[in-house]
């Protein structure tokens, strides 16, 4: 793994990984919240032995990306050309996990000429859909429900700490597969340091990013042309299945991809396998 970071044309910074093979065919992931740019450091390997050479960068705010207040959904497709061409990516393809899943959507909707496939994992659909809240998490509506930038990092404060070091108690039921995996030493090594590295400048990046989440898409999702695959666990507990199924009717061609025994930390092992897809 290389970790790197790039200046942004308005000054800002923003910090990545680089994942996989040298030489191998180009990705852009976008992690979850409260995650980082590590999210998928322990497959690594695998993702160098199918030939991927994945690059995750930090949104803004989380671990060394700078914060950016009032930003939108739809300014992340700026971001993540410049990032592309400073990398010197002409082409390539986006996987977006969980909350990173509307970042995915709104790259390929927004890049046409440059996102040749994206791929949803577990993800987040338009909160303006309203059956969209029934069975999300309660901690995470509630701060959804804030809806102002300062406002929302006051209530992540209060409730996670200024460092966010409370975050992980008081969390739901996690599926069996969730379960398993988290039961592995490294496993739960690596997601308690992308979860500390997501807090490294206190609980902006996920107060911000949570806030944008709540607002309804301000762009079309039905002018993508590119390959869509929505991926995900029926057993998930913290983002329901039907997430992804609207998100599939709103993409003309969008495919979705149910696997009955994962649920929302286990369908990231899978992301290797969807990602080799989209490129093939």
């Amino acid at each position: 793994m290389r970790d790197d970071a790039m200046t942004l044309p308005d000054g800002r910074t923003l910090a990545y990984t680089d994942l996989g093979a040298p030489d191998g065919a180009p990705v852009l992931y976008f992690h979850g919240a409260p995650t980082s740019r590590l999210d998928l450091v322990p497959w690594d390997n695998e993702l160098a032995r199918m030939g991927l050479r994945v690059f995750s960068p930090d949104r803004p705010g989380y671990g060394r990306s700078s914060p950016r207040p009032g930003r939108l959904l739809d300014d992340w497709p700026a971001d993540v050309a410049a990032l592309a061409d400073h990398l010197g990516l002409e082409r390539f393809a986006v996987v977006g996990y969980s909350s990173g899943g509307p970042y995915a959507v709104v790259s390929a909707a927004l890049l046409p000429g440059r996102v040749a496939a994206a791929g949803v994992v577990a993800g987040v659909t338009d909160m303006g859909w309203a059956p969209a809240w029934d069975g999300v998490e309660k901690r995470e509506a509630e701060l959804m429900r804030v809806g102002d930038d300062a406002a929302a990092v006051a209530w992540c404060e209060e409730q996670f700490g200024p460092d966010g070091a409370r975050y992980s108690e008081g969390g739901g039921e996690w599926a069996d597969a969730d379960l398993a995996l988290t039961s592995r030493p490294e496993m739960a090594a690596s997601m308690t340091e992308t979860l500390a590295e997501s807090f490294s400048q206190g609980v902006v990046g996920y107060a911000h990013d949570i806030t944008v989440q709540a607002r309804p898409w301000g762009f079309d999702p039905g002018a993508i042309r590119a390959p869509v695959v929505a991926l995900h666990g029926e057993a998930d507990t913290v983002i329901p299945v039907a997430h992804s199924r609207h998100t599939v009717d709103l993409i003309p061609g969008a495919k979705l991809d149910l696997r009955p025994v994962d649920g929302h930390l286990s369908i990231v092992a899978r992301i290797p396998r969807l990602a080799a897809d989209l490129v093939a």
